[in-house]
């Protein structure tokens, strides 16, 4: 698999060029997104991420109570709202806590070990469906990138081709300038998306260990 960096390298001798411009390559060059060698997962081209891919969250990763089954939670219609609200992204651990008791305190102890395994059931099934989204996100951001990437080295073999004789180091940024200053932002911005699905796998853990704390202990 052709790395981005690679991409950018190519295309010759940079040619007769201004200094802004050759700074810039260099940035972009320094800045790609990491190649499928650099991620954590080389198998999948489109992963762009240091983090090693896991498609999903596994039960037995965030959890210690028994195997939740969906049809318990299927036409529970409290264990569902509950869950709703767990997964939410934006809602603060604390308050997903304090959320948790009020749930588990509400229930009979006779049925709150039922009630419990449903509700983390639902939610790290909304938690993998959003986890899911976001890495369909990033893949698509990755090949995103590296088209920007291939624009970027076709665009430098022309102005090597093209560049005038004499090349002000006071010259105005080009299209290619801004094309390099466009894909940086997005590299730094991937840096941040990347770290949406390990979020998720601590909310889950938290979660888990949470709801586990009010299970009736035989």
């Amino acid at each position: 698999m052709t790395s981005t960096i690679e991409i950018l390298k190519r295309g010759g001798g940079a040619g007769r060029r201004s200094r802004p411009l050759l700074a810039a390559l260099g940035l972009a060059i320094a800045v790609a997104v990491p190649s499928a060698a650099q991620a954590a997962d080389g198998s999948n081209p489109d992963w762009p991420c240091i983090q090693r891919l896991v498609p999903r969250i596994s039960t037995a990763q965030v959890w210690a109570g028994p195997e939740p089954e969906p049809a318990s939670w299927a036409r529970n219609e409290d264990v569902r709202a509950v869950a709703e609200q767990l997964s939410v992204r934006r809602l603060p651990i604390e308050e997903a806590r304090s959320l948790v008791a009020d749930y588990a305190q509400a229930l009979p102890e006779n049925e709150r070990n039922e009630q419990l395994t449903a509700l983390f059931g639902r939610t790290l099934e909304l938690i993998n469906r959003d986890r899911a989204s976001i890495i369909a996100g990033i893949g698509r951001y990755a090949r995103s990138q590296r088209e920007r990437a291939e624009h970027i080295r076709s665009s430098r073999i022309a102005a090597s081709e093209n560049a005038p004789a004499t090349a002000s180091a006071d010259s105005a940024p080009t299209a290619l300038d801004w094309d390099i200053r466009v894909f940086d932002e997005r590299r730094r911005a991937l840096i941040y998306l990347c770290e949406q699905p390990v979020l998720l796998d601590q909310r889950a853990f938290a979660l888990g260990q949470a709801i586990y704390s009010y299970m009736v202990k035989e």
